[in-house]
């Protein structure tokens, strides 16, 4: 298996995935909460992780299932996915050795750093923009638009000028 999924199957999917959730197990969808899980059995005593986290255990249990997928998916089709592939040569040129083991660990750190700024802001920019839209939150209909302009200023305005 050679081929992604096309945009046209992978998107609806994603967003039958959102109401399913919401009208079989009253759950909202996302990832980020799932930091919120695991800060709760961590570190109990700050106020921000003390609260009842056993309810959003499923979270975990979701984010495991990422992983175990992802690696699932490397050992199946291995050779399908090359993280080092850039569609340009500048973006080639700086993708060359950050992939080696040697920097797992700002990688780490680095994730650690996203989650927590993810669960901060409320969830991620893939769940305000799933989940939040669906639900029509006015915070997430506002962040979603702050994304997106955030993007466009960022694509046109700075990228150009870092490389």
């Amino acid at each position: 298996m050679n081929e992604v999924l096309p945009w046209y199957i992978a998107g609806p999917l994603i967003g039958l995935i959102v109401p399913i959730l919401l009208i079989l197990r009253e759950k909202p969808f996302g990832i980020s909460s799932s930091y919120r899980f695991l800060g709760g059995l961590a570190f109990p005593k700050i106020p921000y992780f003390n609260y009842d986290f056993k309810s959003d255990a499923y979270q975990i249990h979701f984010a495991l299932g990422l992983i175990l997928a992802g690696l699932a998916g490397s050992f199946y089709c291995g050779d399908c996915i090359s993280l080092s592939q850039s569609p340009t040569e500048k973006y080639e040129l700086l993708s060359v050795g950050i992939y080696e083991v040697n920097h797992a660990l700002q990688f780490l750190a680095g994730g650690i750093l996203v989650g927590f700024g993810a669960r901060y802001a409320n969830g991620c920019t893939a769940g305000h923009c799933i989940m939040g839209g669906a639900q029509f939150a006015p915070a997430s209909i506002v962040a979603t638009v702050a994304f997106f302009i955030g993007g466009l200023i960022a694509t046109y305005f700075v990228n150009p000028f870092l490389f």
